[in-house]
């Protein structure tokens, strides 16, 4: 069944108006959710659950790649890409082999990930700073961030967009 069109816009809106930041987060809370869903997977001996919660951690994966400016951030975000693509290659083993503890490995840090990227956010704001558009796009390499939003409503019910998206500040 697709997507009601007003919900659709309603999302979509509510995306272009959110800090980036706060989006940043999102993505990270999406990724950890998605990889305890595929966790999950491997428990129930389901397949295609794992295949398919494992690419959408791929696909946030790659965006915040292709986000990163390797030349202004310096060897922080050199850094930070060699981690991401670390993780990629571990998903890529927990999907093809069905290797959970390369799964583990990737929850580990990606969960580690979020929660320092939360507490930057917060102590960032806590010193009455707030990060514009402009302040941004000094650190991406492209001005707009892509939001996966899956409308295949075939998944299982823990998947709905409105359960656990996370806290955020």
């Amino acid at each position: 069944m697709p997507m009601n069109p007003y919900l659709k816009q309603y999302k979509k809106t509510q995306i272009e108006t959110t800090p980036k930041e706060q989006i940043l987060l999102m993505l990270y809370d999406g990724a950890v959710r998605f990889l305890h869903q595929a966790k999950a997977g491997f428990a129930e001996k389901n397949i295609e659950k794992i295949h398919n919660n494992l690419v959408r951690v791929q696909n946030i994966i790659t965006e915040f790649e292709t986000s990163l400016d390797l030349e202004t951030g310096g060897d922080f975000a050199k850094n930070l890409f060699a981690l991401y693509e670390f993780m990629n290659r571990q998903l890529v083993k927990a999907n093809m082999k069905k290797d959970e503890a390369a799964l583990d490995v990737v929850i580990k840090h990606m969960t580690e990930l979020r929660d320092t990227w939360r507490e930057a956010v917060k102590k960032f704001k806590a010193e009455g700073n707030s990060l514009t558009e402009t302040d941004m796009d000094k650190y991406n390499s492209s001005s707009s961030t892509k939001v996966y939003q899956d409308d295949d409503d075939d998944d299982d019910d823990e998947d709905d967009d409105e359960d656990n998206i996370g806290e955020y500040i």
